[in-house]
């Protein structure tokens, strides 16, 4: 009996594991009408959740570029599409089927034709080599072999079995914006200079881009360092290019063979010029954030808050974080009902538990400023610095708590809250034309222009400088010559 339950165990080993090759095998053998099929479908999803950038003529202009590309891949006939989508995420990636994304977050980044053309060129390689299909084969194979360990424990070998196949949904996963396996991604490299250099555009291009993505990838693990968070970076390039990488750099100069006669189509300074205008920044961002004073043209309000702070949207309101996010402020509305003032609103309407406070005028604007014991906050239940203030004209109350982390009685930020809410008052004139969205500008660069000085006179709130820099390709301590086309943000 025993030696029976063995053999079983063995079959079942051997049709799984025949099963998981089977399907990876069909994977990979897929019709090139259903792998477009796929494709479309997700692009459904991606351009739901992105958006797609409204700029007819930079859209036109990235497919004319990658067009170039696939004209030299492996895959000409297969017909490609080329989307600029509405997101400041530096990001590029491929769907099955020839559908291809770069987010303007990435383009602001880049500062020639031939960068771009290293970004496309990398992921017309993905599709030309089937990496999303490649792998999700590979990680199916893996699932239904991982049921092995479980049907060796399981009296009802047939239940094992439908419970694997069942987990054969979920065709690509996150891999579209993470990226793939250093293997795959070099492939891509490798593959992609070749596409870009039958092109006509050089492949060095690549490695100037590789160099921007992760000095931008440093900086934004040592801000997300000081600020105690997950950092967002593109496609891990510290992890899969590595800095003195020779396997890398030796694939991207064997490219330089194939190009014929070098030629950018469009000089770096017309290839500038067509960003000239670029929305910077979240398209879904709450108002607008100028150094660090918010502005709500809708609602005419604005305020200040501490310099190194940052401010994220959220759907009850704005929420405003220390830099390394141990204190919170947080704005929202409310609206006014009948025989309601500033202090009850907090004590009834709120059921705050005031500690203490009193009644005064905030912007020109009825308003009531206390602290209220144990109230909720983002931390949880915290003492809170809050003030109520009255829009009578709009019939709105604007509601304004601030709390620390590790408090328990004490507000430690308390100096920094009560600043918060002294600087809230209605926007006037001057306020509104400072308050349009930023954008990317295109100057030129005199004698004396510094970075250090634009960043001064950035929008940007956080590490203007460097970012400033990585996006001219100046990172960490380069200065722009005189002449030179640059970016900055206004």
């Amino acid at each position: 009996m025993k030696m029976v339950e063995q053999n079983t165990k063995r079959l079942w080993q051997a049709l799984l594991m025949l099963t998981a090759v089977l399907h990876a095998s069909s994977l990979l053998a897929m019709s090139e009408e259903k792998e477009i099929e796929m494709g479309r479908e997700e692009h459904k999803k991606i351009i739901a959740q992105y958006g797609v950038y409204r700029d007819e003529n930079l859209q036109t202009y990235v497919s004319m570029v990658g067009e170039r590309i696939a004209k030299e891949s492996s895959r000409p006939n297969l017909e490609y599409h080329f989307t600029v989508l509405d997101d400041d995420m530096i990001n590029a990636f491929a769907l099955p089927g020839g559908f291809i994304y770069v987010t303007r977050g990435m383009l602001t980044h880049m500062n020639s034709e031939s960068e771009l053309a290293a970004v496309l060129g990398h992921e017309v390689a993905h599709v030309t080599e089937k990496h999303a299909i490649r792998r999700n084969s590979r990680g199916q194979a893996l699932n239904i072999l991982s049921t092995v360990a479980a049907a060796v424990t399981m009296s009802q070998m047939g239940q094992v079995a439908a419970e694997g196949v069942s987990e054969l949904g979920g065709m690509f996963g996150g891999v579209l914006v993470t990226g793939y396996s250093r293997d795959f991604e070099l492939e891509a490299d490798e593959v992609g200079a070749k596409f870009m250099a039958q092109a006509g555009y050089s492949p060095e291009a690549m490695l100037r881009t590789i160099e921007i993505l992760k000095a931008k990838d440093r900086i934004e693990i040592e801000q997300a360092r000081l600020e105690k968070r997950e950092p967002l970076v593109y496609h891990g390039f510290l992890s899969t290019h590595p800095d003195h990488d020779t396997r890398y750099k030796q694939a991207i100069e064997a490219s330089m063979d194939l190009v014929e006669e070098y030629d950018e189509f469009i000089k770096t300074d017309e290839f500038l010029e067509k960003l000239n205008g670029l929305t910077y920044g979240k398209s879904n961002q709450v108002g607008v954030v100028r150094k660090n004073t918010f502005y709500h043209p809708k609602l005419g309000i604005k305020l200040r808050f501490p310099d190194d702070w940052r401010l994220m949207p959220t759907r009850q309101g704005v929420q405003m974080f220390s830099q390394v996010s141990d204190a919170s402020f947080f704005i929202t509305t409310g609206q006014l009902y009948k025989d309601a003032t500033p202090e009850n609103y907090a004590k009834e309407h709120m059921n705050l538990k005031v500690r203490e406070g009193r009644a005064i005028t905030i912007g020109g604007m009825p308003a009531f400023l206390g602290i209220a014991n144990r109230a909720e906050s983002v931390y949880g239940p915290r003492p809170v610095r809050f003030a109520i203030i009255f829009d009578l004209q709009r019939r709105l109350a604007f509601e304004l708590y601030g709390s620390g982390k590790h408090d328990l009685r004490k507000i430690v930020n308390d100096r920094d809250f009560i600043a918060t809410i002294f600087s809230f008052g209605k926007m006037n004139k001057a306020d509104f034309s400072k308050a349009k969205k930023p954008t990317l500008q295109v100057v030129r660069a005199e004698e004396g222009t510094r970075m250090e000085d634009l960043a001064d006179e950035s929008p940007i709130t956080n590490y203007a400088l460097d970012k400033l820099r990585v996006m001219n390709g100046l990172y960490p301590r380069g200065e722009p010559e005189p002449g030179q086309l640059i970016k900055i943000v206004d």
